[in-house]
């Protein structure tokens, strides 16, 4: 196993973390350590290079990666599935894989270890207070747990999958007894509906194999933040045109396996998510989900030709705000008030539509803690996710 003491360069160098790290941490976030430290230890790069935010470089989080992946390629511990393409067993997708190749579900292998996301080593994921929104035995059952799919934010560009993938699925197995599963979905080049229809996969995936992973497949909750809380809150309302669209892309025999499948979730989580594309919106999000319409078109659905056509119609169609109706899942969602990147209006336009609809719901406003904070320990959101563990607990 690698620590903080092994240099950046020793890491990176070892097959599969140098072709693979970049499923479980940004590629991007490697661009902050210049050339003349990669022969540094991490430990060194954390006293000398910085996050994007002004923090130090992440160097506990990189090697808790590098060593999960370890445990792919030495034990299959975990698992990467392959949602779209066969691939063959232990298989490791590259780390700078968008494409419909490289859609996979992220997850513990039923056969060593179903949960292993709760019995990994990191502890940043751990709450600084007692958690008991879930009964202990219902923590450690192992059939019949709710499952997950998390999908992690990065304005449809990038996936943070870290802070918003690896420590939210690890918060999900060991305190609320859920399986938990990571996506990995596409993003720009990629455009809509690319996103929805890997994400109607996943669900129907998980739901189909339910047995395989212990699952009750009646309990099945999409969680994402920022743009994956968007694509996780249309997906509720999209789900039925996705998944029309979805049988028809597959071989027969997939087709018919899949044809009797739901494809709604149970329950719909939300971190300070991109709502509205009509007012207050991220422009961005918009942009690279949409590429100027041009994938909308080309993977238009019967009828709505006329529709994707026109970026306004577009925007509608995608405001999440606009488009919830009585058969929407129970939902929980938070966003803090100082937020500077995606405005806590996206989560107050969300809790009306939801009351309008008479839809069960929890949409939180906290204080501070601006965007991107993931499980937000330090922040005044803090107990969010004990929050959410509760609502999940009594309503699904």
């Amino acid at each position: 196993m690698f620590t903080i003491d092994h240099t950046f360069y020793e890491i990176m160098n070892t097959e599969p973390v140098g072709r693979g790290i970049g499923n479980l941490f940004p590629l991007c976030w490697l661009e902050r350590i210049p050339k003349e430290h990669m022969h540094d230890s991490m430990r060194e790069i954390a006293g000398k290079d910085t996050m994007e935010w002004g923090e130090p470089f992440l160097s506990d989080a990189f090697v808790e990666c590098a060593n999960i992946l370890m445990e792919v390629f030495q034990k299959q511990r975990f698992q990467f599935i392959p949602l779209w393409k066969e691939q063959k067993e232990g298989w490791i997708p590259d780390g700078d894989l968008n494409s419909e190749e490289g859609v996979s579900l992220f997850t513990g292998n039923p056969k060593v270890d179903n949960i292993a996301f709760a019995h990994t080593f990191g502890k940043e994921s751990i709450p600084p207070y007692a958690s008991d929104a879930v009964p202990t035995e219902k923590r450690e059952r192992e059939s019949g747990r709710p499952a997950v799919i998390i999908c992690p934010g990065g304005g449809y560009e990038m996936l943070s999958a870290y802070s918003e993938g690896i420590q939210l699925a690890q918060r999900m197995e060991r305190d609320g007894g859920y399986k938990a599963f990571i996506l990995r979905y596409r993003v720009a080049s990629n455009a809509y509906p690319l996103p929805h229809l890997d994400l109607t996969m996943a669900v129907m995936y998980v739901r189909l194999h339910a047995r395989e992973y212990g699952i009750d497949p009646e309990r099945i909750i999409t969680l994402g933040a920022s743009a994956g809380g968007h694509l996780c809150a249309s997906q509720a309302y999209l789900y039925d045109s996705m998944k029309r669209k979805l049988l028809e892309m597959l071989p027969e025999e997939k087709e018919k396996q899949y044809r009797s499948v739901g494809a709604c979730p149970n329950g719909v989580g939300l971190l300070y998510p991109v709502i509205s594309f009509l007012e207050e919106y991220h422009e961005g999000s918009f942009h690279a989900l949409t590429r100027d319409h041009a994938f909308a078109r080309e993977y238009a659905f019967a009828g709505e030709h006329d529709l994707m056509e026109g970026g306004e119609e577009l925007r509608e169609k995608l405001s999440v705000e606009k488009q919830i109706g009585s058969g929407y899942p129970v939902t929980y969602a938070f966003a803090n008030e100082d937020d500077g990147c995606v405005p806590a209006s996206n989560t107050r336009r969300l809790d009306q539509a939801l009351e309008k609809a008479g839809i069960a719901h929890l949409c939180q406003i906290f204080p501070s803690g601006d965007h991107g904070v993931g499980l937000g320990y330090n922040c005044s959101c803090r107990r969010w996710s004990e929050n959410m563990l509760d609502f999940f607990e009594k309503q699904v």
